[in-house]
């Protein structure tokens, strides 16, 4: 049993190869963009034939990541719900594994996985996943976790928000889904102020 969330105006309807996979105890939560006015009629088939249950949330409103956001909350809710364990993202914005960090630190038992399709068989080969066991390919160096403490000193953070962040210099590439991924942990307000502390840093580490 697994709980599927599409970022719709990522993937569009090629993230949803595999659905025919799907069981009834899988459920599917597809996350349409205000802009998005129309959906192939093979899709609306395939969505018709899989025993799964499905949400279609149609967003009202218009913003830069605003889908993201609204994933990100909605996943959040489940999560602590405590009734699913087993979470796929389906989307090729890798700002998710900011919500993969997070719960892994936060709620092991809970496995999430970002993938850009349905079927494992298809799914991309940057395929992340956050099964209770696993950690972060790589390490940061002593060095650069102790200048990122320094930085943040002021913010009074947990280990564990030190270990989220520590995972975005590892796994982002740019700052803008640096910050991306900070206000997602953080909120907009305290993400985009730990960005501001950070950004230097995170180049110089990334030009190392």
């Amino acid at each position: 049993m697994a709980t599927y969330l599409i970022d719709y105006e990522n993937v569009h309807q090629n993230g949803l190869n595999g659905i025919e996979k799907l069981t009834e105890a899988d459920s599917l939560i597809i996350f349409v963009g205000n802009t998005t006015n129309e959906v192939p009629v093979e899709t609306v088939t395939a969505m018709l034939r899989t025993p799964a249950q499905i949400q279609l949330k149609k967003l009202k409103r218009t913003a830069k990541d605003y889908l993201d956001f609204q994933l990100a909350t909605c996943i959040g809710g489940l999560v602590e719900g405590g009734e699913d364990k087993n979470f796929c993202i389906i989307s090729n914005d890798r700002g998710f594994k900011a919500v993969i960090d997070y719960w892994q630190t936060n709620k092991p038992s809970v496995t999430i996985e970002l993938r850009n399709v349905i079927s494992l068989d298809s799914a991309s080969k940057e395929e992340v996943s956050s099964a209770p066991s696993a950690a972060p390919a790589k390490k940061l160096d002593a060095a650069t976790k102790k200048t990122i403490r320094g930085l943040v000193k002021a913010e009074n953070l947990s280990p564990a928000n030190h270990t989220s962040i520590y995972n975005l210099f590892l796994n982002e590439n740019q700052k803008q889904t640096l910050h991306t991924g900070l206000v997602r942990l953080f909120e907009q307000k305290k993400g985009t102020r730990l960005y501001k502390l950070l950004r230097d840093v995170f180049d110089q580490y990334k030009a190392d």
